[in-house]
């Protein structure tokens, strides 16, 4: 995969700033890390824009006017940030619905025009393999098999690996994501039981193919019969924990890790659903621009745990956004010899 890394001279360090672009199905998202010479790797700057670019996508197959505008807008904010802390390398990837739409390449164009880093439509494999990496580089699972999935705003990326060996054991994409579900089936706020009931129906079918799938490999596998986690990553799911935490002020790495029952999610999805859009922006720890958004979510959550037979999620805040760039860096790491460990927010 090649995503536009800088080709360092052979008398270069690769030490410095580094920055990663998330052009989501819901929201834009920008990272940008320090790497320090004693090997530590640590995030200098966070920034994400809820710009909503699936909205309309399900009517006509394409990228409505209005949300490429917004999600523009959005980039050439980050763009500016980006010259301002001057990164030596910078990865984007858009995701999802930009994959599935007619007009995906166009917008990409649109973005490369303005933006001053290459852009990159992700595969569904390139997805899920970014994804995985990011996710890996902080969980700490109870079992060595671990079902991860990746819940976007129009797709959701699941795998199915080793802890301990990134190489996945089952991987793939099904587009059904909170956007996406929420604009065809959940639009009422609050929302009615039969609208959730056809909503996890839904859910339910586009995820039934993976499922059946990484239960092939599970029960193949001969670790299988101690058993396995199912972590997941976006913004639902760090929403989630948010909640359940009481998080005011969202802080990236605090809910890696972070468990969450089944129960808890069905009686905060029952919850949700009864909320109007002004109760649910009230409630501590829902992110800004996620609350018609937040039940769809949830419904795909309740309904991969249920496929799976499990009773908690284990929750990861790193996904695509730190698999775009740690990936670079540890390709580079590997290149110069150099000591490369994620740890977090520096002193």
């Amino acid at each position: 995969m090649s995503l536009g890394f800088y080709a360092f001279n052979a008398d270069e360090t690769p030490l410095g700033l580094y920055g990663a672009v998330d052009i989501g199905s819901h929201t834009v998202r920008l990272l940008v890390a320090e790497w320090h010479a004693d090997g530590r790797v640590c995030p200098v700057h966070h920034e994400r824009h809820v710009t909503r670019l699936a909205q309309g996508f399900k009517d006509r197959g394409m990228l409505a006017t209005e949300a490429m505008e917004r999600t523009e807008a959005a980039l050439c904010s980050m763009a500016s940030r980006l010259r301002a802390l001057a990164p030596r390398a910078v990865r984007c990837g858009a995701t999802g619905v930009v994959r599935k739409a007619a007009n995906g390449p166009d917008f990409i164009q649109r973005v490369q025009d303005m933006a001053p880093w290459k852009v990159s439509i992700l595969s569904e494999a390139e997805e899920a393999a970014l994804s995985l990496r990011g996710m890996l580089s902080v969980l700490e699972p109870a079992h060595d098999l671990v079902v991860c999935f990746d819940l976007g705003g129009s797709s959701t990326e699941l795998a199915l690996v080793h802890r301990h060996n990134p190489s996945p054991l089952w991987m793939g994409s099904v587009f059904v994501g909170a956007a996406t579900l929420t604009e065809a089936y959940l639009q009422n706020a609050p929302t009615f039981p039969d609208q959730l009931r056809r909503a996890a129906q839904h859910a339910r079918r586009v995820l039934r193919p993976a499922v059946e799938s990484i239960g092939h490999v599970l029960r193949r596998h001969a670790g299988a019969a101690t058993g396995f986690t199912v972590a997941g990553t976006a913004g639902t799911v760090s929403t989630l924990a948010a909640i359940e935490s009481r998080m005011d002020r969202y802080v990236p790495y605090r809910i890696d890790n972070r468990t969450l029952t089944k129960a808890w999610i069905a009686e905060t999805l029952r919850s949700l659903a009864a909320m109007g859009l002004e109760e649910r922006r009230a409630i501590v720890g829902l992110e800004p621009g996620r609350e018609d958004i937040i039940v769809g979510g949830a419904v795909i959550v309740e309904e991969i745990l249920n496929c799976f037979g499990v009773s908690t999620l284990l929750v990861s805040d790193a996904g695509l956004l730190e698999g775009l760039l740690w990936d670079g860096m540890q390709s580079l790491a590997a290149r110069w010899g150099v000591p490369w460990k994620w740890s977090g927010p520096c002193a």
